[in-house]
């Protein structure tokens, strides 16, 4: 919770956040929740292990990696 008079400013801080992540990371994180919303805890967690699976096959997941040994910020390109 935040004062309503931070409330753009705070909003605005979580979004730049989030569009730094990598893009597919951010998109299976959405199917997750709004597909986990309507499942038993079991089929969510099930879905959410898939999708960790298929995430680390992804050239963003090895940039990610690269970019923290290097102590850089990571360049995602959505593949």
């Amino acid at each position: 919770m935040v004062p309503r008079e931070r409330l753009t400013a705070e909003a605005t801080a979580l979004a730049e956040r989030i569009a730094a992540r990598g893009p597919i990371a951010v998109r299976y994180a959405k199917e997750a929740v709004s597909k986990g919303l309507d499942m038993t805890l079991e089929q969510a967690l099930r879905l959410e292990t898939d999708l960790t699976i298929i995430l680390q096959t992804t050239e963003d997941r090895a940039e990610g990696v690269r970019a923290f040994l290097d102590k850089r910020s990571p360049r995602f390109h959505g593949r």
